[in-house]
């Protein structure tokens, strides 16, 4: 029986019931007995309609209950699995730190550094990648002027820090800048940021500089290790006559990131 025909077929008792009570023929016996039969007859269907009702309910709802644990689950799952890769990310950076101490003969101790591991939340809608908001800020002990950086290369400088988030300035932005190194030679010049190429400034015409060649950051007080800014992309006489024009391609592209580390 369908519904529709149960409810149709429950009404129409009903209505013959009030009949029956509002009428002299309740008073009648057989007509009561045969009353009480229907009663006796759909008051255990209405209770087991009931009961199915109230059983499918709950089967529903443990469902619904059940598919949200398994989603949540497999959230839980992708995201240790991307703790883990970072993980991974982090020992192959210490490797290629290592072997560019060694190259650049600068003992950083990078190993007792302070750094955090962040997720980029946002990135420069522009299309300039002149900055991306990092998770993390006050509650995690991030200051203005920390680096970030990915496995060996730049991103940027801490510009802002707020409550739960940090603004970064990337290697594309002209308010970066920063000591660098050509590759294993000691001399040092300033990096200043740009889009698409950022530049090398205080290149002398007498200094060697080729096209391919890598740039790196190193700190003043050799504290950090020397990550990789980019590499030269054109060298040519600009408009002073004492210095080279020099554009550096950076090597990070932040909207191509999705952890990045922090050195505190």
């Amino acid at each position: 029986m369908t519904g529709a025909r149960f409810h149709v077929l429950s009404l129409l008792v009903t209505i013959l019931g009030l009949i029956v009570f509002f009428s002299d023929l309740s008073r009648i016996s057989y007509v009561r007995t045969i009353v009480s039969a229907i009663n006796q007859v759909v008051a255990p269907v209405v209770r087991f309609k009931e009961r199915s009702v109230s059983e499918l309910r709950e089967e529903i709802s443990t469902y619904v209950h059940n598919v949200d644990v398994a989603k949540e689950n497999v959230r839980l799952k992708r995201r240790l699995n991307s703790l883990l890769l970072t993980e991974k990310e982090l020992a192959v950076c210490l490797i290629e730190l290592e072997k560019l101490e060694k190259k650049l003969k600068v003992s950083s101790g990078f190993r007792k550094l302070n750094y955090v591991v962040s997720r980029i939340l946002y990135y420069d809608p522009t299309g300039f990648d002149l900055f991306v908001i990092i998770e993390g800020g006050k509650n995690k002990g991030i200051k203005e002027g920390d680096l970030v950086v990915t496995e060996n290369s730049v991103v940027g400088f801490v510009e802002s820090v707020f409550g739960s988030t940090s603004k970064v300035i990337t290697t594309y932005n002209e308010k970066f800048s920063t000591t660098a190194v050509l590759g294993a030679k000691g001399k040092r010049y300033i990096y200043r940021g740009g889009f698409p190429q950022g530049s090398l400034l205080h290149v002398g015409l007498e200094d060697e500089v080729e096209v391919g060649e890598e740039v790196y950051l190193v700190g003043v007080k050799k504290k950090i290790p020397p990550f990789l800014i980019g590499r030269v992309k054109e060298v040519r006489r600009g408009k002073d006559p004492f210095f080279k024009e020099v554009k550096v391609e950076p090597e990070a592209i932040p909207r191509e990131e999705d952890y990045v580390f922090v050195i505190k």
